[in-house]
């Protein structure tokens, strides 16, 4: 393990303090910022809150944001973050009508998005450089259960940031991946008022209504309300999607070095879409019945249910002291419950010999979800001689209290996959088996200084987590309680360092550490111990350009990650597990983004990625989903894990005409996107093959052709062009999931 990774398992109730001290430390602001001559004080640029200047969460025109805060929680140009990190603006979202999360991610470098298709639709479910991620909401995570997922509607989201590699330093517990973090819409100072239409493929439909301004004259005062309703019968056979939410938010500027944003958030999901799959045999693999059909549902309308509901209420606060001292302080409660009710087939052997039968159980949860969030931290700008500091310090803490109510019925009515029957079908109410209460706390302080010594510009950080939970399982049936606890301790660092060249070249060099608690315990004969935490580490190297006076950034990086700790059989007790297994992720991954005076934007990237499990003692089976067929085992070391492809490639360019041109307010674009081939089972025998899909877009200025209309404008968007029929991605032989077909989308959306 590194020397700056320390993971210590505690007995609950003993403190646990940690001294984080950093020698060099300094900001990088301005990307045009002129180097101190030696041995002069370097000169901070004032900060006003109230200044139009960049903000890492604030809007960008075009597709290149020149400053993120995601990265390091400060204002920083993206040339000067020595990891990788993608955003992509709302012009973008808009201009691709991206429904939801996988959809505004499918151009970005490093992630496989759509990782369920078109056939599980009710979760945001993706890879980052091979791993899943969590989700954050303006820079707090999101908490919830499977059944209680607190999904992003993205029609409230200002840009959505990627930050690729472990996120852990500032972040806490967290996936090797990165992260995604989800920036809301904020008040705006100047009215900004917009009504959205859209209409399109399956029924689909969404009304959207979003106003902001200044709510007194000095506009000390600013308020937004966003708010939405879509629905939609979905490709999938007899599933329907709709949800409604209202986004308020309210600024309060007391006085020129003081701002507080309140966010509200009510979001209901009344049809929660699908959540089934089909066998290999028939979709990935030849069956002698002919191919399933795209649009399959292993469910039943009479029985299945997703519904869910998420409240939300926190706030944004930034007061500046001075040139020196800002603080900030980031609060959220957040509330999600699900009813969820499902008949599937998905389980290992569900197909019968027949090849069309498919063998379904019954699964349900009634799930809630009760969070607390709170980020503090202060931003000190110092100099000390020639060297310039930004150093954060802050304090993390959030609390998780949940409660699922899970049952499960192993045999359910079959199904013929070819010619399904829905209704007249007696299913077996389902009953809650066991109830599970469980109660999370993590603290976290944290520390970073971003140094600037001339043209160098460098970043430091450690951080140390304590976690603990407790989880109170009921089984019904025995009138049982089991109590399992888990109290860990970590201890997770970054190191990273840029050059900046007057050419606009700045290559980057870094190095971050994750870690991620575990729960269970290892066997009676290895102590009873608590599992500790997955860890994670990479090294990455890479360049940026950014060509002085364009708008446009070009990035390139190679990374070596390795998660370790990961849970394997234990070979003296095959009911328990031990942690010696490991996965590395290495690869390429190339971006660029520009939007040029021409009119013309353009967004590209390329990633190259290979997965393996490197260590592990376990074994998988090859087992090929057919009820009776004899099975196999293989060594797991030396796989790839399911539903990861080697090569992720995509271009999307979208051009305005120009005023005086006769095509003035009109504007096209058109994007492709490859996605490579990947393993559908654990033990490597199921492939899955790539595919390539094109996107198109055209706009029109309506008010171009009738000046009363004027800022309204009518889009359409076509997603798989040439109507590809393919397999997004397979677990196992029993469940594969079809992609989307082609899908137009309408929009009309006039702005006043």
């Amino acid at each position: 393990m590194s020397s700056l990774s320390v993971c210590a398992v505690r007995q609950p109730g003993v403190a646990r303090a940690v001294a984080l001290a950093l020698a060099l430390s300094q900001p990088a602001w301005a990307q045009t910022e002129a180097a101190a001559p030696a041995g002069e004080a370097v000169a901070l640029p004032e900060i006003n809150v109230g200044a139009d200047r960049d903000r890492g969460h604030g809007p960008v025109r075009g597709y290149v944001a020149p400053v993120s805060s995601t990265a390091t929680k400060t204002d920083t140009p993206i040339l000067e973050t020595p990891q990788s990190l993608s955003t992509v603006t709302r012009d973008q979202i808009e201009a691709q009508a991206a429904q939801n999360a996988n959809g505004v991610l499918r151009y970005t470098p490093g992630v496989a998005t759509d990782t369920r298709g078109a056939v599980a639709l009710r979760l945001d479910q993706y890879f980052i450089r091979g791993f899943t991620v969590p989700q954050f909401l303006d820079g707090m995570r999101l908490f919830g259960g499977r059944d209680a997922n607190p999904s992003v509607d993205i029609y409230r989201m200002e840009r959505v940031d990627v930050l690729r590699g472990p996120p852990s330093v500032l972040y806490g517990q967290s996936s090797p991946g990165g992260l995604v973090n989800f920036v809301s819409k904020r008040p705006t100072d100047t009215p900004y008022r917009e009504l959205l239409l859209q209409g399109g493929s399956y029924g689909t439909f969404r009304g959207g209504l979003d106003l902001s301004g200044a709510l007194n004259e000095n506009r000390t005062v600013l308020g937004r309300v966003t708010g939405s309703y879509s629905r939609s019968d979905t490709q999938i056979d007899r599933v329907e999607e709709e949800r409604y939410f209202i986004a308020p938010s309210l600024t309060l500027k007391p006085t020129n070095d003081t701002t507080i944003t309140l966010l509200g958030l009510y979001q209901r999901d009344p049809q929660g879409g699908s959540y089934g799959s089909v066998p290999a045999y028939g979709s990935v693999l030849p069956n002698p019945n002919g191919r399933i059909p795209t649009g399959r549902w292993d469910g039943n309308p009479n029985f299945d249910r997703l519904n869910r509901t998420q409240y939300q209420i926190g706030y944004l606060a930034e007061h500046r002291f001075n040139d020196t001292f800002t603080l900030r302080q980031n609060f959220r409660y957040a509330h999600s419950d699900g009813y969820y009710r499902q008949l599937y087939g998905g389980f290992t052997n569900s197909l019968l010999p027949d090849l069309r039968t498919v063998q379904r159980s019954t699964t349900g949860s009634n799930v809630s979800f009760d969070t607390i969030t709170l980020d503090t931290h202060l931003e000190s700008r110092f100099a000390t001689g020639p060297v310039a500091h930004t150093l954060l310090t802050g304090l993390d803490y959030y609390n998780v209290r949940s409660r699922t109510f899970s049952g499960f019925e192993p045999v359910a009515p079959s199904y013929d996959v070819f010619r399904p029957v829905y209704d007249g079908v007696a299913i077996r109410p389902l009953s809650y088996q066991t109830r599970a209460v469980q109660d999370q706390n993590s603290l976290g302080v944290y520390a970073q200084d971003q140094i600037r010594i001339g043209r160098v510009a460098i970043q430091l950080g450690g951080r140390y987590d304590s976690y603990d939970s407790e989880t109170v399982t009921e089984t019904f049936a025995s009138r049982s309680t089991t109590r399992s606890t888990q109290d860990v301790g970590a201890f997770t660092g970054r190191a990273g360092i840029v050059y900046l060249f007057d050419s606009g070249f700045a290559p980057y060099f870094s190095y971050a550490e994750s870690f991620e608690p575990q729960s269970g315990s290892f066997a009676p004969a290895r102590g009873a111990r608590p599992f500790d935490p997955t860890t994670g580490r990479q090294y990455e190297v890479g360049l940026r350009y950014q060509p002085p006076g364009t708008n446009a950034l070009f990035s390139v990086a190679a990374f070596d990650l390795t998660r370790q700790n990961v849970l394997t059989t234990d070979p003296n007790d095959s009911r328990y597990s031990i942690q010696t297994g490991e996965v590395r992720s290495r690869g390429v991954e190339v971006e660029a983004k520009a939007s040029l005076a021409s009119g013309l934007d353009v967004t590209g990237a390329f990633t190259y990625l290979d997965a393996e499990v490197t260590q592990s003692n376990a074994t998988v089976v090859e087992n090929r989903g057919i009820a009776g067929n004899r099975t196999a085992t293989r060594a797991e070391k030396g796989t790839t894990p399911v539903g990861v492809p080697d090569i992720l490639a995509s271009v999307w360019a979208n051009y305005t005409f120009q005023p005086g041109h006769r095509l003035e307010g009109a504007g096209l674009g058109a994007g492709i996107r490859y996605v490579g081939a990947s393993w559908g089972d654990t033990a490597n025998t199921l492939k899955v093959p790539d595919y390539t899909l094109v996107d198109l877009v055209a706009r029109y200025d309506l008010g171009k052709i009738a000046p009363s209309l004027g800022n309204a404008s009518l889009q359409v968007n076509v997603t798989n062009l040439f109507d590809t029929d393919y397999v997004s991605t397979c677990n196992t032989y029993a469940w594969c999931w079809y992609g989307f077909r082609r899908s137009v989308i309408a929009t009309v959306r006039h702005r006043f």
